[in-house]
């Protein structure tokens, strides 16, 4: 099986070199390793180049892609995914990305497991801490595996085999320009830029629920940079590393803990209020704009439907307080089929959910931190 670990880079010779040495320092055994540098056309070009050809690669052959003119994010990751003709498998790295010691290895060993079933459309070195959408914790739910499965596609790390990037690329050629809001997708993805290779693959893991495989541990971190795409930085996104070589547990895709797009449990609506007859719909990151046939809302949300419950938001992760529901305050059961006043609600039982029990004065310490960052940022246009 031939892998190729690919370093996306764009005017950023500081990051590709942060990139490129952790790379270097991951284990690969006695593997033949191709990298290649891939280097869209920009100002600091020549200075993204030199870095590349400074860099010792003793694993394989290390090429240096250097584009003529400007590709634009979503023509040069889709190019990167294209080496999937020449390789088996395409380790794809953007240059805000630094990678652990063992990624190489939990690469291979998900390749192996997953790479012919056709269930899994990915594969994500990224494990979200928080929910992209609307900054909340994200906590999924423990398992004897090593790695659990989401409708998400992701670009903080990512990994295609030949049969996977195939069936995208048969779908993109068909879909490319159609992303359209529904209660499929959440809205904010609807809402990317058009240079966003990613959310055309979003919706095709959607549309054809197949799923990523992500790691409990994550084997990459993202340095939320200034770029093309960002134009503040922030830490929000670093998580920790999983940073030696394991052996993974594996299980079949509907074996393991599933989420969907909007991060919401999969496999579990029959345990959900089975007392609800009709179809319900879990809604627990309040992330949801439209909810399709569904009859019942499970929601943090305040919305203008009939309340036919409430539980107690107590138990992590989110899904477990519907699972063994308590009466109380912070999730409501909406009859979608009948509008009613938005409920009267404490907004702090949320927050403090999610604050997982920091003292107020700690509180007060961040914001007041979080709210001088942004005013610098505004008014001086400083990271």
């Amino acid at each position: 099986m031939s892998i190729a670990i690919i370093a996306v880079g764009y005017n950023r010779p500081d990051s590709m070199k942060r990139l490129l040495n952790s790379i270097i320092k991951a284990d690969y055994s006695d593997d033949v390793v191709d990298l290649i540098v891939s280097i869209d056309k920009g100002e600091r070009q020549k200075e993204v180049i030199n870095v590349a050809e400074e860099i010792e690669w003793g694993h394989g052959e290390k090429i240096i892609r250097a584009f003529t003119e400007r590709q634009g994010l979503r023509p040069h990751i889709l190019q990167c995914g294209d080496l999937t003709e020449r390789y088996d498998a395409v380790v794809v790295l953007e240059d805000d990305i630094t990678v652990s010691k063992g990624f190489y290895t939990y690469v291979k060993q998900v390749i192996q497991r997953y790479g012919e079933d056709t269930d899994v459309s990915g594969i994500s070195l990224y494990k979200h801490r928080i929910n992209p959408g609307n900054k909340r914790p994200f906590d999924p739910a423990e398992s004897p595996y090593d790695i659990y499965f989401m409708q998400m596609a992701q670009s903080w790390g990512e990994c295609w085999n030949r049969r996977m990037w195939k069936e995208f690329r048969r779908w993109y050629t068909d879909h490319g320009d159609m992303i359209l809001l529904d209660e499929k997708i959440p809205e904010y993805i609807v809402r990317w830029n058009d240079a966003s290779w990613l959310k055309y693959y979003n919706r095709y893991v959607v549309e054809t629920g197949t799923y990523f495989v992500y790691p409990y541990a994550s084997l990459t971190t993202n340095h939320s940079e200034i770029g093309e795409h960002a134009s503040t930085e922030g830490i929000e996104f670093q998580v920790p590393l999983m940073d030696y070589v394991m052996e993974y547990r594996l299980p079949a895709v509907l074996q393991g803990i599933r989420y969907d797009i909007f991060f919401e449990r999969l496999g579990i609506e029959k345990d959900v209020l089975p007392e609800l007859h009709g179809k319900k719909m879990l809604d627990l990151m309040g992330t949801r704009t439209q909810f399709g046939d569904s009859d019942y809302l499970v929601s943090t949300q305040l919305l203008n439907y009939k309340v036919v419950k409430e539980i107690r938001l107590m138990y992590r992760p989110m899904e477990e307080n519907c699972l063994s529901p308590t009466d109380g305050k912070g999730i409501f059961v909406y009859d979608l089929h009948h509008n009613a006043k938005v409920p009267q609600a404490n907004k702090d039982i949320v927050t403090n959910y999610d604050l997982k029990g920091y003292s107020w004065r700690l509180i007060l310490k961040y914001g007041v931190h979080s709210l001088k960052s942004a005013l610098i940022r505004k008014v001086f246009h400083k990271p």
